[in-house]
C-alpha cells in the first residue's frame, strides 16, 4: 500500500485532473455508479468528533477517517487529522493511503472551480477581480487553485487576525477591513471560507458579483452569507442532503424549509441543468461529501499508476 504524506498528496492532486475528475464522478453518480451514505459524526473525548465517510465506486472504494479537536492547538497539535483509505472495489485490496486534510482542501477548492466554470455568467467566466474571505486553509487552497487556473485574475483577501499573513505570504493584495473597502470595486468572484456566525459580505456586494461560493459556514448555526442574497439568488450546492442538514447560510435564508423549491446540485449543473439570465445574482453553496474524497482518491491513484508506468 502506498502511504503518501501531505506533500505527496498534492502533487497528485493536479488542478485540472481533479476538476475533471470531480465532473466525470458527477455522472457516474448519476448512472447509479457510486454509492455514498451520509457521513458519521462521533462525539471523542475533549469536545472532540470523529467524521467517517464512505463512498463506493466502480474501480475503487474510500473511507475517509476525520478528528476535530479544538482545544488542540493549545497541546501542539492540529485541529484537524485525517486520512483518506484507498481500495480495489472489486478485491478489497488496499492500495493507497493518502492525507486527508490535504485531499479535502484540493477537492473543496476543486469543487468550487467547476462550479463556477459551470454558474459564472460570460462576462465573469474569466475573472478578473476576485475576493477571498478568510485567512485560513480553505481560503489559502483556493487562491492556490485560482492562481492556477485563472493566472489573469487579481486576487483580494479580507479578513480578521490570520488573513494578513496569509495574504502577505502568497503575495496577494490584502483588502482593508469593513464593508467600505468590499464596496469600493466590483467583483467578478468572491469566495467566503470563513466559521462565521454572522454575514461577512456588506450589503449589495454579492448581488452585483458574477459568483458567489460559500465553502467556509458548515455547521446549522454558521451563518457567512447574508440571508437576503441568497433569497433572490439562483442557489446551487455540491451536496443538497448535506446542505440540508449543515449548511447554516441556506437555513437561515429558509431555503431548506420543506416548502422550498429543490437545490439545484453541481451534479445537475454537470448534466447539463443552468441557471436562468435573468439577471438574478448566483451562490454555490459547498458542504462536502465523500462523493468528492472518491472522485480525488481516483485521480490521484490515476497519477501514481501513471508515474508508475
Amino acid at each position: 500500500m502506498r502511504q503518501l504524506d501531505a506533500t505527496a498528496t498534492a502533487a497528485a492532486l493536479p488542478w485540472a485532473p481533479l476538476i475533471e475528475g470531480l465532473a466525470v464522478l458527477c455522472r457516474a453518480h448519476a448512472a447509479g455508479q457510486v454509492a455514498c451514505p451520509p457521513r458519521q459524526v462521533l462525539p471523542l473525548r475533549s469536545g472532540g468528533s470523529l467524521l467517517v465517510m464512505p463512498a463506493v465506486g466502480p474501480a475503487l472504494a474510500i473511507t475517509k477517517l476525520v478528528t476535530v479537536h479544538p482545544e488542540n492547538p493549545a497541546r501542539g497539535l492540529p485541529t484537524i487529522m485525517g486520512e483518506v483509505v484507498v481500495m480495489d472495489s472489486a478485491s478489497g485490496t488496499r492500495l493507497a493511503l493518502l492525507d486527508g486534510p490535504t485531499l479535502t482542501a484540493r477537492r473543496t477548492a476543486a469543487v468550487s472551480l467547476l462550479a463556477q466554470r459551470l454558474l459564472a455568467p460570460a462576462w465573469a467566466a474569466a475573472p478578473r477581480e476576485v475576493l477571498i474571505v478568510g485567512g485560513g486553509v480553505q481560503a489559502r487552497v483556493h487562491a492556490e487553485a485560482l492562481r492556477a487556473l485563472h493566472p489573469g485574475a487579481r486576487l483580494w483577501v479580507q479578513g480578521r487576525t490570520r488573513a494578513p499573513d496569509f495574504a502577505a505570504a502568497l503575495g496577494i493584495e490584502p483588502l482593508p477591513p469593513g464593508p467600505a473597502a468590499q464596496q469600493a470595486r466590483p467583483w467578478d468572484l468572491i469566495v467566503c471560507a470563513t466559521t462565521s456566525r454572522e454575514p461577512v459580505l456588506a450589503p449589495g456586494v454579492g448581488e452585483a458579483a458574477g459568483l458567489v461560493i460559500g465553502v467556509g459556514a458548515f455547521r446549522h448555526d454558521m451563518v457567512e452569507l447574508p440571508p437576503a442574497l441568497l433569497r433572490q439568488a439562483q442557489v446551487a450546492v455540491d451536496d443538497p442532503e448535506g446542505a440540508r442538514a449543515e449548511a447554516g447560510d441556506l437555513l437561515a435564508a429558509g431555503l431548506c424549509a420543506a416548502a422550498a423549491p429543490p437545490l439545484v446540485s453541481l451534479q445537475d449543473l454537470v448534466l447539463g441543468q443552468r441557471p436562468a439570465d435573468d439577471g438574478r445574482p448566483c451562490v454555490f453553496k459547498s458542504v462536502g461529501c465523500a462523493r468528492w474524497d472518491l472522485a480525488a482518491a481516483q485521480v490521484a491513484w490515476d497519477q501514481l499508476r501513471a508515474a508508475a508506468s
